[in-house]
């Protein structure tokens, strides 16, 4: 849900020049669409184009296998609301390869609806857009999870005001996870060079300030509990699998509670607790 609530707010502002990629001529206007009925229907996208065209966008970060028969559904309400057919492509971004159909084959329906792989455009055009929408989804095309391209993508969001840099820089946190590059987006951005006022935003400062403590005292613990385990083992002999689990999962301040028992202690259990089975109802 978060992928697909900040891809609908991107293609908001919106990317012209993806979607004349997309749609073969730019937007002149977007359409605001809703059916009323017993299940609120919402397209992610209608514009028109030049033309007079209606074209309908969705945008899909997951391979949802009744994409057909949602495409489908919209279509003969495209028709009765503007009168024409809609030119209709489903757009996926997600990581995985893409499994979706893009057509209906009955015995009494054809039915078919444009369907791509962001990754077929090249994330290029979209890096050299002055649009920031486009820079931001430049990062789910092809190369443009790649260093460089994270880097031009932060350079045109340094641009910005402070505050419409601090907008585009979440949701391009958001984004990278669906390229499972967020952990090179954070280090770059840390190599930003300007201020960013990161404690007065809940979202960045859970990412880069709490996170960042989250993970050094990770790290540490598990320094910790490496030390113990061996200190241990030269003290009791080869340790249990029970023992090995309670020290892979135990936190800093319980590693260093049970260190303080190793001297004293004349058997294992003295310093590790063994936790007891639960009993069963009835027992």
């Amino acid at each position: 849900m978060r992928y697909d609530t900040t891809l609908k707010d991107i293609f908001q502002a919106p990317p012209t020049r993806l979607l004349a990629l997309l749609a073969g001529a730019p937007p002149v206007e977007l359409l605001t669409v809703e059916y009323p009925a017993v299940k609120m229907r919402r397209p992610d996208l209608v514009f028109r184009l030049a033309d007079g065209q209606i074209y309908h966008l969705e945008l899909q970060s997951d391979n949802a296998d009744d994409m057909d028969y949602r495409m489908l559904e919209y279509y003969p309400l495209f028709c009765r609301l503007f009168g024409q057919p809609p030119i209709q492509m489903a757009l996926y971004v997600g990581n995985p390869r893409m499994t979706m159909n893009d057509s209906l084959n009955h015995r009494n329906l054809q039915f078919r609806y444009l369907l791509h792989d962001i990754r077929e455009f090249d994330a290029e055009p979209l890096l050299q857009s002055d649009s920031t929408a486009d820079n931001l989804l430049a990062l789910l095309c092809h190369n443009g999870a790649e260093r460089n391209a994270i880097r031009q993508i932060l350079r045109r969001l340094a641009q910005l005001p402070e505050n419409q840099r601090m907008d585009g820089l979440m949701r391009l946190l958001v984004l990278s996870g669906l390229r499972e590059v967020d952990e090179i987006v954070k280090r770059e951005v840390r190599r930003m060079p300007f201020e960013l006022n990161i404690m007065e935003n809940s979202f960045l400062r859970g990412i880069f300030i709490d996170g960042e403590r989250q993970g050094e005292a990770r790290g540490e613990a598990r320094g910790e509990a490496r030390l113990l385990s061996r200190l241990l083992e030269q003290r009791f002999g080869k340790l249990p699998k029970w023992a090995l689990a309670r020290l892979a999962t135990a936190d800093a301040v319980t590693l260093e509670r049970w260190g303080t028992k190793l001297l004293a202690a004349k058997k294992l259990e003295e310093v590790i607790p063994k936790t007891r089975p639960k009993q069963r109802r009835g027992e």
